[in-house]
């Protein structure tokens, strides 16, 4: 059995306005309604969605966020914590089984593919735990505080994570249990188990996968939506 996590409940403050970021609309879809579609479109794959969002936003989600969606697959409302991975924390707590595989993903990654998703689910299913990610494509500087350039990185073996992030569902609330244990804090699901010497594999992404963080992101998305007829 498998289960997609969709965490959505970010404050959004590098994107202003009233608004935040996962409610924003996106062609005239909130966003979050369309990742709530987009995960929900590999047919046969998920038993169920666990959604992760403010505490306070949970009635507002289930009226206008999950139902509009349409999808068929049972999703449940989870209440989110202080941060990102207190949040995954609680949607991992509701998850029903001990065995199977977790896609954890980004509300705010609206237009990731199916096959994308299908991909990283499979590789976790053989290998334990497996990312989404695109190689690095620019030149990668290091700055030092003063803002002088102290070092140019090699890029090749660079690569930017994504989400969907995919694990055995014992392995990844092993991670998180172990770093709410010592108080650590990742900047990803992935880093959980990196630090306890558990491999992780990389799936080849896509950067129409791109994670709305700014307004130029929305812009962005509008375009790729656009380009690809979606609705």
């Amino acid at each position: 059995m498998a289960y997609a996590l969709i965490v959505a409940a970010g404050k959004g403050t590098r994107l202003t306005g009233a608004q935040r970021k996962q409610y924003r609309l996106l062609a005239g879809v909130p966003v979050l309604t369309r990742t709530l579609r987009a995960m929900a479109s590999c047919e046969g794959l998920f038993g169920g969605i666990v959604l992760v969002v403010a505490p306070a936003d949970i009635d507002y989600c289930r009226d206008d966020i999950v139902a509009p969606a349409g999808v068929k697959i049972p999703v449940t409302l989870v209440a989110g914590g202080e941060q990102r991975q207190d949040s995954v924390y609680n949607g991992l707590c509701a998850i029903p089984c001990a065995q199977g595989v977790v896609a954890i993903h980004d509300g705010v990654r609206p237009l990731v593919s199916a096959a994308v998703v299908r991909a990283c689910v499979e590789a976790a299913r053989r290998h334990g735990a497996a990312i989404a990610g695109v190689p690095v494509w620019e030149t990668v500087k290091r700055c030092g505080t003063d803002g002088v350039i102290a070092s140019t990185l090699a890029r090749e073996g660079l690569w930017l994570a994504q989400t969907p992030q995919a694990f055995r569902i014992e392995l990844i609330r092993r991670g998180h249990e172990e770093a709410r244990r010592v108080g650590f804090r990742g900047t990803d699901d992935a880093a959980l188990l990196e630090r306890l010497g558990i491999p992780v594999h990389l799936v080849p992404g896509s950067r129409r996968n791109i994670k709305i963080t700014t307004a130029e992101d929305l812009c962005l998305a509008e375009a790729l939506a656009a380009s690809c007829g979606a609705d």
